[in-house]
């Protein structure tokens, strides 16, 4: 098989979530396989740790890393277009960008009945609503200027399962896996790809206090078949094969990446 399948050479890549985790490795991914990479990070995220890990992943690409600043909770939906599209537009070497990934995220753990609401709306917000209109702003981008492109969204095991105490992120994920399905059906003749990765137990700091209980993480663990958990290094190949030529007939489908969790 051709590795010219799974380049990204001369590709563009938009990426929100990116300074640690998951989202670090899907952009080392990209990265290593050829595209130029601009990260979106809160003004608060130092950004050079990931600069430097990213760039020095790959020897034949050259590129330099793009940053974005910009809060995705306080960030004005009407400011999209003109802080982010545009302004990546600009940074980007090749004048244009035509990979989207929206893997920003955050959790909120409470019994429901007892949740914050500010907190609710907290999650839905950076979850669902932010990605659902960057992801129509840049869409509108790529049909205006005809460009082909892909966007790939980060759901969740709990996009298709409840958990507990986790109601405002399952509802924010849940209603990611179906925007996905639905706009894929929209963009697919157009040549615009939308698909999603569903990360597994993953080792982050989203993750942590999960690992550091004793009886939870030897539950979880016994439970994955592969006998792990997951590393966001684990990401750079599902996040390249969603962005290239390797995926040019997938549309509106959710790659879970977990270790064989939700085959058992």
């Amino acid at each position: 098989m051709s590795a010219k399948l799974f380049s990204l050479k001369g590709r563009t890549a938009l990426i929100t979530g990116a300074t640690n985790g998951i989202g670090q490795y899907m952009a080392v991914g990209l990265y290593e396989a050829g595209a130029e990479v601009i990260i979106i990070h809160r003004p608060s995220t130092d950004p050079e740790p990931t600069r430097k890990l990213v760039e020095e992943s790959s020897e034949s690409n050259t590129t330099k890393i793009k940053f974005i600043v910009a809060d995705l909770e306080s960030l004005p939906i009407e400011d999209i277009d003109s802080k982010i599209i545009e302004e990546s537009v600009k940074l980007s070497d090749q004048g244009k960008v035509d990979i989207l990934v929206n893997n920003a995220g955050i959790q909120y753990r409470s019994k429901f009945e007892e949740a914050d609401n500010k907190e609710i709306d907290r999650v839905l917000h950076v979850n669902l609503i932010f990605p659902i209109q960057l992801t129509k702003s840049f869409g509108s981008y790529l049909i205006k200027n005809n460009i082909k492109g892909h966007v790939v969204m980060t759901c969740s095991l709990l996009s298709f399962q409840g958990g507990l105490y986790t109601v405002p992120y399952s509802t924010s994920k849940g209603g990611l896996l179906q925007f996905l399905k639905a706009i894929a059906n929209e963009w697919a003749p157009l040549g615009i790809h939308v698909n999603g990765i569903a990360p597994g137990y993953i080792q982050t700091k989203l993750t942590k206090k999960l690992e550091e209980d004793e009886v939870r993480n030897r539950q979880i663990s016994e439970r994955i078949p592969y006998g792990r958990w997951g590393k966001p290094e684990d990401f750079k190949g599902p996040v390249v094969f969603l962005c290239s030529k390797a995926s040019d007939y997938v549309f509106g489908e959710c790659l879970v990446v977990d270790g064989g969790w939700m085959s058992r």
